[in-house]
């Protein structure tokens, strides 16, 4: 896979297990985290070497207000630095569940976990317990909608 490749590969595997992102269901979150972790074993062939951090993940989760409004966010977001040039480009696709926020999202807080110096194994199994990936995962509420951003950071 191409880095420029990577939101229609991650788009076309979440399509194919059945999740719509402007319809998300709260059994959809567990497919997109899964989703997600195959996604993130696809190398990117024009990534920079793992050694020189060409290729993350990062789970994070918080109440913010990037859209405008306050909402409470799990995002798995993947990394990409081109390989190949002094300055290279880098890249990031996120994949960023929103709902409204409630006592119990505002009590799990913010949080963040990067892949670096951890094989992908580790860093899922570490990913799912995070407070705010914990709850959402538990599937109690579903989500407003699901983001798919491709951007050049």
């Amino acid at each position: 896979m191409l880095i420029r490749a990577a939101k229609a590969v991650l788009a076309s595997m979440l399509d194919d297990s059945g999740v719509n992102p402007s319809a998300v269901t709260a059994a959809d979150v567990r497919t997109t985290f899964e989703v997600f972790r195959r996604f993130a074993a696809i190398p990117a062939d024009d990534a920079a070497p793992l050694e020189e951090d060409g290729d993350a993940v990062l789970a994070q989760f918080g109440t913010y207000d990037f859209r405008g409004q306050r909402e409470f966010s799990a995002d798995l977001t993947r990394q990409f630095l081109e390989a190949g040039d002094e300055d290279p480009p880098m890249w990031q696709l996120s994949c960023t569940l929103h709902w409204a926020p409630n006592a119990e999202t505002e009590a799990v807080g913010s949080g963040h976990l990067w892949s670096f110096g951890k094989t992908l194994d580790e860093f899922f199994a570490e990913a799912v317990v995070l407070p705010g990936w914990a709850w959402a995962l538990d599937g109690v509420q579903a989500p407003q909608d699901l983001a798919i951003i491709f951007d050049g950071v």
